[in-house]
């Protein structure tokens, strides 16, 4: 019993490890874009949380982008031939006004930031892991907010929206937060 959860934290560590890795990797190679980055850090985020009412390996892990193309195609890319916890990974580009019944991830990138309550609140009551860059996206309502503070992206969480979205967030991820309101 023990050792079974000593190789679970072994797991954990290496896959924080990982994660922080590939995000300062990005961070100094000198060709990666902002879209890139954000791609980056929004497949990490789908691969720290989990969904306990998701279906699972039969339904493929749907990210979501509104308003933002080139974080669309850099995801597209990221995510080309990969499965996360053995599922398909399908990108999508929705509208604001738009049906968002297969996303798990959405990302809203400030350019729709008029729509943003909108938006935030025609999925607060459904598992989905709302990202956005818009200002006061938390305060929104959102569950993540990128930043960017002295050239590095950042991020905050909202601690409300996730426990109403009934998501868990690996709290090595949510350590990594700015901020945790």
């Amino acid at each position: 019993m023990r050792g079974a959860r000593l190789f679970g934290i072994s797991r954990l560590a290496l896959a924080t490890v990982a994660f922080l890795l590939t995000l300062r990797l990005i961070g100094f190679a000198q060709d990666v874009t902002e879209p890139a980055l954000k791609a980056a850090y929004i497949y990490n985020f789908a691969r720290f949380t989990e969904w306990p009412d998701d279906p699972g390996a039969s339904h493929p892990l749907g990210l979501c982008v509104v308003g933002d193309a080139a974080v669309g195609d850099a995801l597209e890319r990221l995510v080309k031939d990969r499965q996360l916890a053995g599922r398909a990974i399908v990108v999508s580009r929705v509208t604001a006004s738009g049906p968002k019944l297969a996303c798990h991830v959405l990302y809203m990138s400030s350019t729709a930031a008029a729509d943003v309550w909108k938006v935030v609140a025609s999925v607060q009551d459904a598992q989905v892991l709302t990202i956005g860059d818009a200002v006061d996206f938390t305060k929104a309502g959102g569950i993540a907010q990128f930043f960017f503070e002295r050239g590095q992206l950042h991020f905050n969480i909202n601690r409300q929206a996730v426990k109403r979205a009934r998501l868990q967030i690996h709290s090595r991820l949510l350590a990594l937060a700015q901020r945790y309101e």
